[in-house]
């Protein structure tokens, strides 16, 4: 398999780029917003707090979390679509365009993507419903 971008800049350059994890999970986060049909819910208000009283509710919808190592990285997203929008399409663009944007903004390969659907979203009004 040959070197991701960032690999062979750093072979090129004498150096190395390194991206951390909060930041890459940033990069994740903001891409998915660019996608018609993703409607990220932050943890504020009160989703946010019936999510906590949740089993298993470490994370909300909207939150973005990354493994990364040399040159590439393994990123969990998690988020809400708009309804009545088809949930596997959605994440289907959704995980194209993440990988496509993450791998153009940083240099480094997507070696895994996992997208988790927490809420749907209605449409009219902005807001979500725990799914």
């Amino acid at each position: 398999m040959a070197d991701s971008p960032a690999v062979a800049d750093a072979a090129r350059f004498g150096g190395r780029t390194v991206v951390s994890t909060r930041a890459m999970a940033s990069v994740a986060h903001q891409a998915a917003t660019e996608v018609p049909g993703v409607a990220l819910v932050s943890r504020s208000g009160l989703l946010g707090r019936l999510t906590g009283l949740l089993p298993g509710s470490g994370t909300a919808a909207g939150v973005a979390s990354a493994e990364v190592a040399t040159g590439s990285t393994a990123i969990e997203l998690r988020l809400a679509v708009r309804w009545p929008r088809p949930v596997a399409q959605v994440a289907e663009e959704a995980r194209r365009h993440v990988r496509s944007r993450v791998e153009e903004l940083t240099g480094y390969v997507v070696n895994r993507l996992d997208i988790v659907v927490d809420v749907l979203a209605d449409e009219r009004s902005g807001g979500g419903r725990a799914g």
